[in-house]
């Protein structure tokens, strides 16, 4: 499958999740903003979610051959596979922060030998 078609497939789940969402928002029979809250963070916010869905599955369409259901899967939780990934990161140590005293180490004997 080409990465274009990836992408595409990716794209078609984050919009169905993105339908199935704004239909729950939509049930009240209100838009969800108003005068003074614009539409403009709500949109943006679809459109980040949808360009995440298409990138995310064309990055794993290029990882090697995938189904139509995998890159279609992949666009549907791509919020959540992005939001894992994220979690894996270490935070970043400050300046000021004071560092553990066995900072590094991972294994309990290395621990004692310091």
């Amino acid at each position: 499958m080409h990465l274009w078609q990836c992408a595409l497939w990716g794209l078609l789940g984050g919009a169905v999740v993105e339908g199935l969402e704004w239909a729950t928002i939509m049930r009240n029979g209100r838009w969800p903003w108003n005068k003074r809250r614009r539409a403009g963070p709500l949109v943006a916010s679809i459109l980040i979610r949808l360009g995440a869905g298409a990138g995310l599955a064309a990055a794993v369409g290029a990882s090697g051959p995938i189904s139509v259901l995998g890159t279609f899967s992949v666009g549907v939780g791509a919020p959540l596979i992005i939001e894992k990934i994220a979690q894996q990161v270490p935070p970043e140590i400050t300046q000021n922060a004071p560092v553990p005293e066995n900072a590094g180490l991972s294994r309990p004997e290395a621990a004692d030998a310091a």
